[in-house]
């Protein structure tokens, strides 16, 4: 099982309204931008004290989410949930010359997907009740 990412090694985290006013125009209805991006898988959201954080490396200059990030959320999400996509894209990663996907991310976002449906198609590692 992987264990979540400490809020240290998370970088920096944003709310609704610090993803609205990252965008670089007037967007309407700004503050529930991320929550539709997060709905539509185009962006990773987690719950941090209570309220709901967007990663703001998954971010390009003018503010939009990266565009491979949909792909890498859809290749992780039968084997992970939210909080261990977010601890695999901070950790190391064989894949990506042990490099973290979030740090290869902008370079070369087609490794970061291939890296993410290999790593989707891995059998999960929960732990069996019973």
């Amino acid at each position: 099982m992987i264990k979540h990412a400490s809020h240290a090694v998370e970088g920096r985290m944003l709310d609704a309204a610090g993803v609205a006013g990252a965008l670089r125009r007037w967007v309407p209805l700004g503050a529930t931008v991320a929550e539709n991006w997060a709905r539509e898988w185009r962006i990773l959201s987690v719950a941090r004290n209570g309220a709901t954080a967007y990663p703001a490396w998954q971010f390009d200059q003018a503010g939009l989410p990266i565009s491979a990030m949909r792909d890498i959320i859809l290749s992780l999400r039968p084997a992970l949930d939210a909080e261990d996509m977010l601890a695999w894209l901070h950790a190391p990663c064989a894949a990506l010359g042990d490099r973290a996907p979030c740090d290869v991310l902008r370079e070369d976002p087609d490794a970061v997907k291939a890296a993410a449906r290999q790593r989707g198609a891995e059998p999960t590692r929960y732990p069996m009740a019973g």
